[in-house]
C-alpha cells in the first residue's frame, strides 16, 4: 500500500439541507488538510458512495443518523453527526459507531481535525503524548524535528515511536500514518 503522508483527509458530506451542505463544503474546501470527495443529500445514497470512494471522514446530518446510516458508514470511515447539541440522533449515531458530533455553522476545520485525531487516538490506544508525536509523524517530521518541537530528547521520541508502532502493530512510518489518518479501516487481529 502506497501512502502519501501529505495527502488531505478525504471527506463525504451528507446533508439534506442544500444550504447547510454548501456551507460545510465551503468551509472544508478552505483547508488544504481536507478534500471533499463527494456530497449527497441522504444517507441511503451515501452508502454506495462511501463504499466506492472510501472517505476518511463522513459528515452525516441528523436525519441520516436517525435512520441508522451511521453504523454501516462507521465501519470504514470516521463518522461525525452534524446536529444541534440536544438532537436525539447524536446518541443513536454514537451507539452506532459515530466518533462524535459537530454543530453546523459553529465548527471549524481545526475542530473537525481535532475530533478525527481524538477518535484515532482513543480507538488505537495511544496516550495523549503518543498522539502528539503521531500527529507530527503524520506531517512528515523526523524524530529530530519532533524532539526539538516538543522539547524532548531524540531518544525519548524514539521510545514514543517504538511504543506507537507496538500499539498499532506496524513496522513502518507509512503504515502508522495510514492507520492514524484512518486510511486503513480495520486493525489486524491480534492473536
Amino acid at each position: 500500500m502506497s501512502v502519501d503522508e501529505t495527502a488531505p483527509l478525504r471527506v463525504l458530506v451528507v446533508d439534506g439541507d442544500p444550504r447547510v451542505r454548501a456551507d460545510v463544503i465551503s468551509l472544508l474546501q478552505s483547508s488544504d488538510e481536507l478534500e471533499v470527495v463527494a456530497e449527497t443529500s441522504d444517507g441511503t445514497a451515501a452508502l454506495p458512495l462511501a463504499e466506492r470512494l472510501r472517505p476518511d471522514i463522513v459528515l452525516l446530518d441528523a436525519a441520516a443518523a436517525r435512520t441508522g446510516h451511521a453504523t454501516p458508514l462507521s465501519r470504514a470511515s470516521r463518522v461525525f453527526v452534524l446536529a444541534s447539541p440536544d438532537d436525539q440522533s447524536i446518541e443513536v449515531a454514537l451507539r452506532g459507531g459515530a466518533c462524535g458530533h459537530l454543530v453546523p455553522g459553529t465548527f471549524t476545520v481545526r475542530d473537525l481535525i481535532r475530533g478525527v485525531r481524538d477518535a484515532s487516538r482513543l480507538s488505537l490506544g495511544l496516550s495523549a503524548r503518543e498522539a502528539e508525536v503521531m500527529d507530527l509523524i503524520a506531517t512528515g517530521r523526523s524524530n529530530g524535528e519532533i524532539a526539538r518541537q516538543l522539547f524532548l530528547s531524540e531518544k525519548t521520541v524514539k521510545n514514543h515511536v517504538n511504543r506507537i508502532y507496538s500499539k498499532l502493530g506496524v513496522s513502518s512510518r507509512a503504515t502508522a500514518i495510514a492507520l492514524w489518518r484512518g486510511m486503513m479501516s480495520v486493525l489486524p487481529a491480534k492473536d
